[in-house]
């Protein structure tokens, strides 16, 4: 099994104990019985296999297995390589065809027709194989099935503060383009929201929606304020990414994707993106028509101007609490994780063959790694946001010595290259600013902030 089958293996298995190991409080006697039963009586899709279910001595073991070596313990035990079954592609189609007329049928009934119907030759179709080939053109059975039945709706909110975070993108004004400041460009809001207190425990602008911008975030949401129990998303390419249920996995949160064209389970977020409409936009216009918001750091500036200044202390219609003061008001020990710790999980990992110089390539540097290494298939890990940081090496689960730069034309990776932005600076003209006004108040309310901080600190010293 590769590298890459184990992940998502594991990911299905972090899947299934997500519940349970991602919860910051104590379970109730009898509670985890409980979600053991009713989880062993569901059906799953389980990557590379045809099982269906699982049984309580198998979630027990994920749970034992996760809770002694976190993430890495979920991967399955590597086995001989006897490389990738294909699978001939005018039978592939067929099977697909028959997929698609009848939804229910089950890969080995695929499997009889093809081979009852002369379409291929008996014993050289694998339903695992089969079932894999069809997973990855999306025509599993749960991907087809959708239940027609309409289902009632029930408002619901978390228990806690970090219980459930919502995320979401949003697709903003145009500014001028860094690169060409005579063409204008849209920007992208991302926001992650607490679900119990509509508290935005981040947002920011960038240039596109893409996986290093959800990173980005999610790690700054975590650093001010703990890791969650849940992150809950659609199923856009940056949330769906593997990358990010790794991420997740070891550091404990179930990650949740709303189902396809069902956005009503992301409605505090998408409320959230309604209002920004109403009260921050007609702001921005009118700071863009003045001349006095031209690049995205000031945009960024005002949107926290805005949050801070204005939407965290302003009353919520169905809380009757303002955001700031739920969020505050809640007991709850927060689970927290140093930056060093953060950073190292939040490491992009791809696989590379060293050459017989005992170099690599990653993103069109040229590194030196151990030259024991040539012609093995090594994987590494390295910051995106910077490749000039020593690049880790692995093999067969093994660290090497840290990759060295040998020819470095890129410091960033191009995936998570950032815009240099030039920066206008123009006077007031002496209207009345609404978020000229919110941004004095957030100052205000930070230095409070820092003196309760400074307070909480010398308390516990004494």
């Amino acid at each position: 099994m590769d590298r890459t089958m184990q992940e998502q293996v594991a990911a299905a298995r972090y899947a299934l104990i997500a519940p349970i190991v991602s919860r910051q409080t104590s379970l109730l006697p009898g509670e985890l019985r409980a979600w053991l039963e009713e989880a062993a009586s569901r059906t799953y899709d389980f990557p590379g296999s045809m099982r269906k279910t699982v049984s309580i001595r198998t979630l027990e073991r994920y749970l034992a297995a996760y809770r002694k070596g976190g993430w890495e313990a979920l991967k399955p035990k590597g086995r001989p390589s006897q490389g990738r079954t294909r699978l001939d592609p005018d039978i592939l189609e067929a099977a697909k065809a028959l997929r698609r007329e009848r939804p229910q049928r089950s890969v080995e009934q695929i499997v009889f027709l093809l081979e009852e119907g002369k379409l291929a030759p008996p014993g050289t179709v694998a339903p695992s194989t089969l079932a894999r080939h069809l997973r990855q053109a999306g025509l599993s059975r749960r991907d087809l099935i959708r239940d027609a039945e309409p289902k009632g709706l029930r408002r619901f909110e978390a228990e806690d503060i970090l219980v459930l975070l919502q995320a979401d993108f949003k697709h903003f004004v145009y500014l001028p383009d860094p690169h060409q400041p005579k063409k204008r460009k849209k920007v992208i809001l991302l926001a992650i929201l607490d679900d119990y207190s509509r508290y935005i425990v981040w947002a920011q602008f960038y240039w596109d929606e893409q996986l290093p911008r959800l990173e980005d975030s999610l790690k700054k949401a975590i650093l001010r304020h703990g890791i969650p129990e849940t992150f809950y998303c659609d199923n856009g390419a940056a949330f769906s990414a593997h990358h990010l249920q790794r991420i997740c996995g070891k550091l404990g949160i179930r990650l949740v994707h709303s189902r396809p064209f069902r956005p009503m389970g992301r409605g505090k977020i998408e409320r959230f993106f309604q209002f920004v409409d109403t009260s921050f936009r007609p702001e921005v216009y009118a700071h863009i028509e003045q001349g006095k918001l031209m690049t995205l750091e000031e945009l960024n500036d005002a949107l926290w101007a805005w949050l801070d200044g204005y939407y965290h202390d302003r009353v919520h219609g169905s809380t009757k609490q303002t955001p700031r003061e739920r969020f505050g008001a809640s007991s709850r020990e927060r689970k927290r994780c140093s930056l060093l710790e953060l950073n190292d999980i939040f490491l992009w990992e791809e696989e590379r063959v060293v050459d017989r110089a005992g170099c690599v390539r990653l993103s069109g540097n040229t590194y030196e790694v151990d030259g024991n290494l040539a012609g093995r298939k090594v994987r590494l890990r390295y910051d995106p946001f910077d490749l000039s940081l020593p690049i880790q090496v692995w093999f067969q689960d093994k660290r090497y010595a840290d990759a060295r730069p040998f020819e470095l034309k890129r410091k960033r990776h191009k995936r998570a290259n950032g815009n240099e932005e030039p920066v206008w600076v123009e006077e007031a003209d002496g209207q009345l600013s609404f978020l000229d006004l919110a941004q004095e108040k957030r100052k205000e309310a930070w230095k409070q902030e820092e003196l309760r901080y400074a307070d909480t600190i010398a308390g516990g010293r004494k």
